[in-house]
């Protein structure tokens, strides 16, 4: 694995190995950098259930001012500082330990906003309902969340959402998801 662009471009960043842990491939965070338009302009940006923090590290890479990486797993979090540490990143990456919704929960108590959000909890897992539900408490209006599943987000996990697209990825789907801007 790869950061694919930006000012780390071509630095690679380690997995663990087995199958507890999926990274997102080169080729979807290509697709939603290609979403983004290439570069982003100083966003703050949340990676949850990170895994190696390929995603977080990504868009560090391509212009986001900070990323707060949410995992859990003790080797995938070893993994993911030793990452930011290789690419010269951990100064703008704080890595949170543990729970996802409850980590999502401190941050909105902390007051913490984000302008983009990936999601990418283990596939069939009953997370997806609860991080969706926990989201928009640390999302400025109009964010923008990707999220990643086995079969694509079923319609009523995107209630309240503004559903962009869904689209198939290798072996798993990308739905690109707003949470709606703020009307007067």
């Amino acid at each position: 694995m790869r950061i694919i662009a930006g000012s780390r471009r071509g630095m690679k960043i380690q997995a663990p190995s087995g199958e507890a842990v999926r990274p997102t491939s080169d080729m979807l965070r290509g697709a939603v950098m290609s979403m983004l338009g290439g570069f982003l302009s100083g966003e703050r940006v949340l990676d949850v259930c990170a895994g190696t923090g390929a995603v977080a590290l990504e868009w560090l890479s391509r212009g986001a001012s900070h990323a707060v990486a949410l995992e859990n797993d003790p080797v995938a979090l070893e993994i993911l500082r030793a990452n930011a540490k290789h690419v010269r990143l951990d100064s703008q990456l704080t890595v949170l330990d543990g729970d996802a919704v409850k980590q999502l929960a401190k941050l909105a108590a902390q007051g913490q906003r984000f302008e983009l959000a990936y999601v990418d909890p283990p596939y069939d897992s009953e997370l997806y309902e609860a991080i969706l539900a926990a989201l928009p408490a640390v999302l400025v209006p109009g964010a923008q969340v990707f999220v990643e599943t086995r079969h694509g987000l079923p319609e009523p996990l995107r209630a309240g959402w503004t559903h962009l697209v869904q689209r198939r990825y290798g072996g798993g789907w990308l739905d690109r998801l707003q949470w709606p801007e703020v009307t007067a």
